[in-house]
C-alpha cells in the first residue's frame, strides 16, 4: 500500500511524498483507510517504501496484496502521466483512491479541479477481458474514465486487443524493468 491514514485525524498519508518516511510519519497512528486495521511502514536499505497490515485487511473492497513491483509501477506511471501527458497538468494524483459505491480502489486516480476522475489501473496478474470490461463499466457508471496498463501475466494478446478495440491503443509496462528495479533496491542501490 502506498497510502494509509492517521486514525485520530483521518488524514490520508501518501508515503511517496516522503523521502524518509521513518522520520516524518508517526507509525503509531497509522491505520488502513479501508478497514481501520493497524498498519506500519517499511522503508530501508532492502525494501521499497510502503505500508503493510499488521494483520489481514478485513474490508469488503476488492483488493489483493500488491507486490513491490506493483507499487513501484504505480509510482512510475503517475510520474509519467504528470511529466509527459499535458492534459494531466492540473490534475491531482491520488494513489489507492477509494470508490465506496462499487467497493473498489483505483490504483492511480487523476482528479481534475472540476471533480472529474480518470482511473489508471496497473494490472500485473492474469485477468480476463470480461473482468476488464466489468470493472471498466462499473467505473464508467460513476462517470470515471479508465485506462489499463498491462504487465506480466496481464499483458496478453487478448487484453491488448480488448484495449485497442475499446480505446484505440493499449498501454503496457515492462515487468522485467520493475522487477530489476526492485532487485536493485533489495541490493541496497538507489533507483
Amino acid at each position: 500500500m502506498l497510502t494509509a491514514k492517521y486514525i485520530d485525524t483521518g488524514e490520508e498519508i501518501d508515503i511517496t511524498k516522503f523521502d524518509n518516511p521513518r522520520l516524518n510519519i508517526d507509525k503509531n497512528r497509522l491505520h488502513c483507510k479501508l478497514c481501520n486495521g493497524k498498519v506500519s511502514l517499511k522503508h530501508g536499505m532492502l525494501r521499497a517504501k510502503h505500508f503493510f497490515h499488521i494483520s489481514s485487511c478485513n474490508s469488503n473492497f476488492e483488493r489483493h496484496p500488491e507486490s513491490p513491483q506493483h507499487n513501484l509501477g504505480k509510482e512510475i506511471i503517475a510520474q509519467h502521466l504528470k511529466e509527459y501527458w499535458s492534459e494531466y497538468a492540473d490534475a491531482e494524483i491520488k494513489f489507492e483512491f477509494v470508490v465506496p459505491e462499487i467497493n473498489r480502489i483505483i490504483d492511480i486516480a487523476m482528479i481534475f479541479p472540476s471533480g472529474w476522475v480518470v482511473a489508471h489501473e496497473l494490472q500485473l496478474a492474469g485477468i480476463t477481458t470480461e473482468h476488464l470490461e466489468k470493472r471498466t463499466n462499473d467505473y464508467r457508471e460513476l462517470g470515471i474514465d479508465t485506462f489499463w496498463w498491462f504487465g506480466k501475466s496481464a499483458d496478453t494478446e487478448a487484453n491488448r486487443q480488448w484495449a485497442i478495440e475499446r480505446y484505440g491503443h493499449s498501454l503496457s509496462v515492462e515487468y522485467e524493468l520493475l522487477d530489476a528495479q526492485i532487485k536493485n533496491i533489495q541490493k541496497g542501490q538507489k533507483i
